[in-house]
């Protein structure tokens, strides 16, 4: 089987890293913060190495200014009574912008990015995602890690196909502990747990979309031989009885 190179830029967890780890491919997460799991990871910008020849990358772009969670943050005193709050409101501009940019400038062919519902202010300058899946999609067992309510948006590039569900649960029991997460005293330790990703949702990224480019990089390689179509010059030949020429 032929391997792929594959980015995961935004994820210390290793999740999406080892489930195409798992299919053979070659793939490396990249974040600012160490990988959680041993694997491996490249600390530091993914725009260090976004650029080293990757069939497929997949961006977990930072969200806590862009998220439709934090819109009442918007406003001052988180009222619209209060007026904008400005700060705010120039970094999800920011963000966004940087968001839409990158989705411009992207080297690798076959790329996604993931993010949370988005304020529609956000989505404007993005544009509307090319699909909204939930983890539960992806998951068998109502205790297991994956029956969880978080809406997740994908922005897709190179043809990549909406990912297809390969679950059996139909979301009714599913946990809504991402939005009822407690407060911690290190805020950053609680948005790294609600930004955590699903191993089922993973698995199926590795194995829909992997196959999806493995396919089209056979068909780079292999081309299909082109139809002769030149016309074939036969001699001696009488008309059937179902050509009524000269009558």
């Amino acid at each position: 089987m032929s391997k792929l190179n594959v980015l995961i830029g935004g994820e210390y967890s290793g999740t999406i890293r080892d489930a195409f780890l798992a299919l053979g491919h070659n793939a490396m997460s990249c974040d600012f913060s160490p990988t959680s799991v041993p694997g491996p990871h490249y600390q530091g910008d993914w725009a260090d190495v976004e650029n080293d020849g990757w069939d497929l990358a997949i961006f977990h772009r930072t969200c806590t200014f862009m998220a439709n969670s934090g819109a009442k943050h918007i406003y001052l005193n988180m009222s619209k009574n209060g007026g904008l709050n400005e700060d705010r409101w120039l970094k999800m501009g920011r963000d966004a912008w940087a968001f839409w940019h990158h989705m411009q400038t992207c080297p690798v062919k076959f790329a996604a990015w993931e993010n949370p519902v988005m304020l529609g202010y956000a989505q404007l300058m993005i544009g509307k995602p090319d699909q909204t899946v939930q983890p539960w999609w992806f998951g068998t067992d109502e205790n297991g890690p994956d029956n969880v309510k978080k809406a997740t948006c994908w922005w897709t590039m190179g043809g990549l196909p909406k990912l297809r569900r390969t679950g059996t649960l139909d979301g009714s029991t599913a946990r809504e502990e991402v939005f009822k997460m407690a407060p911690t005293s290190d805020p950053e330790e609680r948005r790294m747990a609600r930004s955590k990703f699903t191993p089922g949702h993973a698995a199926a990224i590795a194995r829909q979309w992997g196959d999806f480019v493995m396919a089209q990089k056979e068909l780079v390689t292999n081309p299909t031989p082109k139809m002769n179509l030149h016309p074939v010059l036969v001699t001696n030949a009488r008309p059937s009885g179902g050509d009524r020429h000269g009558e």
